[in-house]
């Protein structure tokens, strides 16, 4: 029962007990007016007195239902639409009366068309102001549709459109100040039109009245008009040719007073173009045809006078001829013509000269010697002619073939002069040249107290290009491949240019690399009949001190033992534990020198910034094999960049310097003497001196054919060293070399008296 004790955990409740709260459960079941909490307190005294849940099922719906309607009726009272729904159907779906319902379910009836109303009522509203904006939309969007075609008119400047779109905007009662452009332009455009009217007129009517053409243009240009309009254009041209038109006339006249022709012809051409009367036109095509022939002919003999050519002045006489010029007028042609006949003459006869120089013998010294001397003798006089050097440039070059086949025959060293350019320094202080090339072989030193001093060489470059240098020595390239040994080598005084002529700089490479290329080039073509090896050494001479170039700077090459000269049976000078690479190719032997190169050892004097220390050396020994004769053959090119020789006084150098610079100077010393000796033909030949001497004694003497280049400065300052270098130059082209090739057994190459620059083929020792 309802407020009974509760008992102990455990124990059942007495079935009195159990029917008694059913029985309350019950009787409240029966009433309507029940309320929730009280079905609930009995539900709860039921369950604890042991009834089941089939027991208390109805009284369980009961409480649900009562529940339900409660929400249902909060719903109602707070007006909630959505609340009530969904209160409404819990209601239901736990089984509470319809009539419990019918209340709610008016009063959801009621919410629904009081919103419906309401929503009506907005999409009303809605629809009015969407109409409004539209209506309003349309009439801004017409007023800027008139704003835009009012811009347009602005901008085309277009009457019509102009006054069609003023009346639009007022129509749409656009503002005053939106119109006042375009009302303003209509102005303008009104006045520009009558302008326009007015220029058509005078342009129909063909006016040519300068003063009435002026002023219509004035008040065009007032109005507005642009010099770009149709009508414009047409009266400005209409004014301007009215100006030419008396412009030429004037310039016509005086051309005719002056008796200018060239000035005639252009202002006849010009009167043409500007309308001038017909009659001043034809006085002055009168005028020109009388004058005429004669200028020309005065300017063909100008211009022949100029070129100086034989068939240029035959023509120009004879026109000055027809022209009827006076005999004074066309005598220098006359002179020129005899002089240019003679000339041609002794071409013919020096072009003659070389063709029967190529018909000799060029093995007889003697005949190849005459036949210098004539084709010399013909240059000569072709020259004191005028003959120019480009037409000679064939017969110098063949002259100077003919003169090295004497030399070869006679087996002497050829030397070759080079003359460097004024330097920067030497400009900025005033210096001047006191060298002048006579011709392609002699150099005239002009010191600055004495007479002229003469050196003659093999050839003289003043500077000449790097080009020319090589054309003159490349064919030495081709005796060493054939088995012979050449020598080449520069001397002359430090910052004479003997570096920049032996190696050079990238884009002007010197004799060394271009050596390399001519070699690897000669090669190439010999390669169907021949196999070739090439190797490749480089040292310096440095202060009595042999210095590998390969091993230097690199601990894992540099060898324990001594470089040292040995001269063998045959007279081939070598250099013992000297390192020597194979190359294959040009790159190969250009990158070996490049070493080389790297390692040389230079230093700054006061006469040269990058001055050479050591005397530099490369060795390239090339074999041949002849694949069908097996005939191998031994060849060798030794390039020689001598250090240069200096006053220790003009030098500037520091001590050690100058210790470098005393055995710079008594190597060449050493080589002078050699140089002396030879050329005195004396017995004993002191090539033991020195080492750079032992090292260089197959390429002096004997059976030697060696290149020698002389490098000089041309400065006024360095005169005195210039004539000591020529003169040491000089001493080396006496020396008298033995050209004589034994010939060695069948498969083997032939003996050399002494193996050095380019004489006899080397011993063939394999």
């Amino acid at each position: 029962t309802v407020g009974a004790e509760p008992q102990p955990e455990g124990t059942k409740a007495e079935p009195d007990e159990k029917s008694r709260s059913l029985e309350t459960l019950r009787e409240l079941l029966a009433k309507d007016a029940a309320s929730v909490a009280d079905l609930e307190l009995a539900l709860g005294a039921a369950k604890e007195a042991g009834a089941s849940d089939d027991d208390l099922k109805e009284a369980q719906s009961r409480v649900d239902v009562l529940k339900a309607l409660e929400v249902v009726s909060l719903a109602v009272k707070d007006e909630n639409e959505e609340a009530l729904r969904a209160a409404i159907t819990a209601a239901e779906a736990v089984g509470a009366p319809p009539e419990k319902l019918q209340d709610a379910k008016a009063a959801l009836e009621k919410l629904e068309a009081k919103r419906k109303e309401v929503e009506a009522k907005r999409a009303e509203e809605a629809a009015k102001k969407a109409e409004e904006k539209r209506l309003k939309r349309e009439a801004e969007a017409c007023k800027e549709e008139a704003r835009k075609a009012l811009g347009k008119a602005v901008e085309s400047r277009d009457i019509d459109a102009l006054r069609k779109a003023v009346a639009e905007g007022e129509k749409l009662e656009l503002l005053a100040e939106e119109l006042e452009q375009a009302k303003k332009a209509v102005e303008e455009e009104e006045r520009k039109q009558g302008a326009r009217k007015f220029l058509a007129a005078l342009a129909k009517e063909g006016c040519s009245d300068l003063t009435k053409l002026k002023a219509a243009l004035a008040s065009a240009e007032a109005a507005g008009l642009a010099e770009s309009e149709p009508e414009m254009k047409e009266i400005r041209v209409r004014l301007e040719a009215a100006e030419k038109r008396d412009a030429a006339e004037v310039a016509l006249q005086a051309a005719i007073e002056k008796l200018d022709l060239e000035a005639l012809k252009s202002c006849i051409e010009q009167a043409k173009l500007s309308g001038v009367d017909e009659e001043k036109i034809g006085k002055a095509q009168q005028v020109l045809e009388e004058e005429l022939p004669k200028v020309k002919a005065r300017e063909q003999l100008a211009a022949a006078c100029e070129v100086c050519t034989k068939d240029a002045l035959k023509q120009a006489i004879e026109a000055a001829q027809e022209a009827k010029l006076e005999g004074a007028e066309y005598g220098k042609a006359v002179e020129l013509l005899k002089k240019e006949e003679e000339k041609e003459r002794l071409l013919a006869a020096v072009v003659k000269s070389v063709e029967d120089s190529k018909a000799i013998d060029m093995t007889d010294i003697d005949v190849v010697r005459a036949t210098k001397d004539a084709l010399g003798d013909a240059i000569k006089t072709a020259t004191a002619a005028g003959v120019s050097e480009v037409c000679l440039t064939d017969a110098e070059l063949r002259r100077k073939k003919l003169h090295n086949t004497v030399e070869d025959l006679k087996g002497s060293i050829r030397v070759f002069c080079r003359i460097r350019p004024l330097s920067s320094k030497e400009k900025d202080q005033g210096d001047a040249a006191c060298t002048r090339q006579a011709d392609p072989m002699t150099l005239v030193v002009k010191p600055a107290e004495g007479e002229d001093q003469i050196f003659q060489f093999d050839a003289v470059f003043t500077p000449g290009t790097q080009d020319e240098i090589f054309e003159d020595c490349k064919d030495l390239v081709q005796s060493a491949v054939d088995g012979y040994n050449v020598t080449l080598f520069a001397y002359g005084q430090t910052g004479a240019g003997k570096t920049f002529t032996m190696a050079g700089v990238p884009g002007m490479l010197g004799v060394s690399p271009r050596t390399v290329n001519e070699l690897f080039r000669v090669i190439e073509e010999g390669k169907k009949r021949c196999d070739y090896e090439v190797f490749g050494s480089m040292l310096e001479l440095y202060q009595q001190n042999f210095v590998d170039l390969l091993a230097k700077g690199d601990e894992s090459k540099i060898k324990k033992k001594a470089l040292n000269v040995r001269q063998e049976k045959s007279g081939a000078v070598s250099i013992e534990n000297l390192i020597e690479d194979q190359c294959h190719n040009a790159e190969d032997l250009s990158t070996l020198m490049g070493r080389g190169n790297e390692q040389r050892t230079t230093a700054s004097t006061a006469m040269n910034s990058e001055s050479s220390r050591s005397h530099l050396v490369l060795i390239v020994r090339i074999k041949s094999t002849n694949r069908e004769t097996k005939e191998l053959l031994k060849g060798k090119i030794l390039i020689v960049d001598l250090a240069g020789s200096e006053r220790l006084k003009k030098s500037q150098t520091t001590l050690e310097m100058q210790k470098e610079s005393i055995e710079i100077n008594k190597s060449l010393t050493a080589l002078g003497d050699v140089i002396e000796a030879l050329t005195k033909n004396q017995k004993q030949i002191p090539y033991r001196n020195h080492k750079l001497t032992q090292l260089m004694q197959d390429s002096l003497g004997g059976s030697a054919k060696t290149l020698m280049f002389v490098n000089c400065s041309p400065a006024n300052s360095n005169c005195d060293e210039t004539i000591m270098s020529l003169k040491y130059a000089a001493r080396a082209k006496k020396i008298t070399n033995t050209i004589a090739k034994q010939p060695g057994a069948a498969g083997s190459p032939p003996a050399v008296a002494a193996a050095s620059a380019s004489a006899a083929p080397a011993a063939a020792a394999t």
